[in-house]
C-alpha cells in the first residue's frame, strides 16, 4: 500500500502539469525508389522517403549539437528547473545535479523523436511547463533540422560537383589557349587560311604548267617546220618566262622554311589541337550538366506534415495511467513476494 499511497499523493497533489507540443515531418528526396504499402501511397502524391537522412535527422535531434543550438535561444536550465515545478520532474530537483551532462540527460527525456518505419513520418514532441515555450522550442528544432539538411545537401553537392567543375574549368582553359595560339599563328603568317592559299597556288601552278606545255609544243613545231621563223625568238622568250614562273610557284609551295606546305602543316596541327580542346570542353560541359542533375535528384528536403501545436491543456503527467501502473506493479510485486514466502514456509515445514 505504501507505493500506491505515495503515487496517489504525488500524481494527485504534487506533480506539475507539463505541456507537450507535437509536430510531424518527413525527410524526402526527389528520386523515387520502389516501396509498398503506405509508403507507396505517400510516393504517389510526391513524397519519397530518404531513410538514411531521416535516421540522421533523428539522431541529430537527440544530439548535444541540437541542445547547444536550442540553448543559444532558450535558457534550458531555467525552463526545466523552475522553482514552482515539483521536485521529481524538474531539472536537478531529484538528484541535485545541474551539470551539462545532467542537462543533456534531461534534454533527451523532454525532447522525444520517433520515426514510423512504414510511412517514414517522424513525430517530434517537446515537453515543458509552459505551452508557448514547448511550441517555440519545437519550431527551433525544426529550423535547426532544416539548416542541417541544407548543410548536408551543400556538402553532397560540393563532393559531387567539385571534381567535375575543376575538369570543366581546365578544359575551358585549354580551349582558350588553343584558340589563342591558332589566332596568333594566323596573324604571324599574315594569312587567315593557308590551306586555301595553298590550293590557289596549286591551281596557279597547274595553269602555268599547262601554258608552258602549250608554248613548248608550239616552239617544237616551229623549230621543225620553220626554223628561221622570226617569231621563234619571241616564243623562246615566252617559254623561258613561263618556265621561271612555274619554278617560282613550285618553290613557294614546297621549298624553304616559310613555304605554304610548312604553313599548312602547322595550321593543321594547331587546328587539330583546337578541335580536341573543343571536344574535351563539350564533354566536360555535358558531364557537369549531368552531375548537376544528379545532385538535384539527390537533394533531400524536410517537409512539415503538421506544424508544432500549441497545447491548450497539459498532457503530462498522465496521472491516472501512471497511478494505475504503480498500483498494478505494487500488487504484482506483493503477490510474487507473498507466493515466494508462502512457498518457502511450506518447504521448511515439510522438512
Amino acid at each position: 500500500m505504501l507505493p500506491v499511497l505515495l503515487a496517489a499523493i504525488y500524481f494527485g497533489l504534487l506533480a506539475s502539469d507539463r505541456y507537450v507540443s507535437e509536430t510531424r515531418f518527413i525527410v524526402r528526396s526527389v528520386e523515387r525508389p520502389a516501396a509498398q504499402g503506405a509508403a507507396a501511397y505517400l510516393q504517389s502524391v510526391g513524397i519519397t522517403r530518404a531513410n538514411d537522412e531521416a535516421f540522421a535527422m533523428q539522431d541529430f535531434v537527440r544530439s548535444r549539437d541540437l541542445m547547444t543550438l536550442v540553448g543559444r535561444k532558450f535558457d534550458l536550465r531555467a525552463i526545466w528547473g523552475r522553482e514552482d515545478a515539483d521536485w521529481v520532474s524538474r531539472f536537478g530537483g531529484l538528484t541535485g545535479r545541474t551539470s551539462d551532462e545532467a542537462l543533456f540527460e534531461h534534454f533527451q527525456k523532454r525532447i522525444k523523436v520517433e520515426k514510423n518505419l512504414e510511412t517514414g513520418i517522424t513525430t517530434l514532441t517537446v515537453d515543458t511547463y509552459d505551452p508557448a515555450t514547448s511550441r517555440d522550442i519545437a519550431r527551433t528544432i525544426l529550423a535547426a533540422g532544416e539548416e542541417r539538411i541544407n548543410h548536408l545537401n551543400a556538402r553532397a553537392s560540393r563532393d559531387l560537383l567539385g571534381a567535375v567543375e575543376k575538369t570543366e574549368a581546365e578544359a575551358a582553359a585549354q580551349l582558350a589557349a588553343a584558340t589563342k595560339e591558332l589566332t596568333a599563328y594566323r596573324q604571324q603568317v599574315g594569312e587567315v587560311d593557308p590551306e586555301a592559299e595553298a590550293e590557289a597556288g596549286v591551281d596557279r601552278s597547274s595553269a602555268l604548267e599547262k601554258e608552258l606545255a602549250s608554248l613548248e609544243a608550239a616552239l617544237q613545231s616551229m623549230k621543225a617546220q620553220a626554223p628561221l621563223n622570226p617569231g621563234r625568238r619571241s616564243l623562246e622568250q615566252q617559254v623561258a618566262v613561263i618556265r621561271a614562273q612555274v619554278a617560282a610557284q613550285r618553290g613557294s609551295l614546297t621549298s624553304g622554311n616559310d613555304n605554304l606546305a610548312v604553313k599548312v602543316d602547322e595550321l593543321q596541327r594547331l587546328q587539330v589541337q583546337a578541335d580536341i580542346a573543343a571536344r574535351t570542353f563539350r564533354d566536360a560541359r555535358q558531364q557537369l550538366a549531368e552531375a548537376r542533375e544528379r545532385a538535384d535528384r539527390q537533394r533531400v528536403y524536410l517537409e512539415q506534415i503538421a506544424a508544432p501545436s500549441m497545447p491548450d491543456e497539459p498532457l503530462e503527467p498522465r496521472r491516472m495511467r501512471y497511478f494505475l501502473t504503480v498500483a498494478l506493479a505494487s500488487l504484482w510485486t506483493f503477490l510474487i513476494f507473498y507466493l515466494l514466502v508462502s512457498g518457502s514456509r511450506e518447504h521448511l515445514n515439510m522438512h
